[in-house]
């Protein structure tokens, strides 16, 4: 059985520094890497998705800017930066990993059985990447202790989390571990 891994959006600018970077994300960093070390041992193939943006990125009318082209915060984090060698890694500049990347014609490359997603935000780019995957006919796990979201005014993270975690499983039809 192939499987494939896909690591949403584990950059600094979300777990480190920056407008949007939260110690909440950061969390699930020891997670994720335990299970890249296991899937690279069991010959996955992992691709990482990283936020990228142009200074002037429509996105920042909702959210304040974030993860800019060269500013480092668009870097997958120090933790997780030996699993890059032998990995595909794809920038992205909105919630989907699908939307004006190459991630569809990479999966069709690996063609794989399974897709394992982790990373940040359950509810935003993870679950909208999970989307995808099952709109394509993927069978995906998202694994509940890999995926974590903010906290806010109004965003309450254990609420939003759970109900992003039903929603996978729920309505896409993901199986949530």
């Amino acid at each position: 059985m192939s499987r494939a891994v896909i690591v949403v959006d584990v950059v600094n600018g979300f777990c480190k520094s920056g407008n949007l970077a939260s110690p909440r994300l950061a969390k699930v960093i020891p997670c994720i890497r335990k299970l890249l070390e296991r899937e690279t041992a069991a010959g996955s193939s992992l691709i990482f998705l990283a936020d990228t943006h142009v200074p002037d990125d429509p996105e920042f009318q909702m959210f304040p800017p974030h993860c800019i082209a060269g500013s480092g915060e668009e870097e997958v984090v120090d933790e997780l930066q030996p699993f890059l060698e032998g990995a595909v890694l794809i920038s992205k500049s909105r919630y989907s990993g699908f939307y004006e990347t190459g991630l569809e014609q990479e999966l069709r490359r690996i063609n794989p059985d399974e897709v394992l997603v982790v990373g940040v935000c359950t509810d935003i780019c993870v679950m909208h990447t999970v989307a995808g995957l099952r709109n394509r006919g993927y069978v995906v796990t998202v694994p509940s202790d890999c995926v974590e979201t903010y906290d806010a005014p109004g965003h309450d993270a254990e609420q939003i989390n759970r109900f992003a975690l039903d929603h996978m499983r729920d309505i896409l039809g993901a199986r949530v571990e």
